[in-house]
């Protein structure tokens, strides 16, 4: 399992600016808005329209939505 931190570092992205999840399982009710039009969350390392997006967990600020476009997510992976 990769570490999150290791990511968001590598990306160059500070935790605190991503946008708190909620706790808990997701649902229909908990999951990120996707009614908006595509192109609505942006990557949160490079700006581009985001095609992915998860919940991780930074540590002393809780669960966090990381939007990422393709490239970045590929990158994420990679490491």
């Amino acid at each position: 399992m990769r570490d999150d931190l290791h990511v968001l570092a590598a990306l160059g992205i500070d935790p605190a600016a991503l946008d708190p999840a909620p706790d808990g399982p997701l649902r229909y009710s908990g999951a990120r808005d996707r009614s908006q039009p595509p192109g609505r969350h942006r990557c949160s390392a490079c700006g581009a329209p985001a095609v992915a997006t998860r919940r991780l967990h930074a540590p002393g600020l809780g669960l966090r939505w990381l939007d990422s476009c393709r490239d970045c997510m590929i990158v994420g992976w990679m490491l």
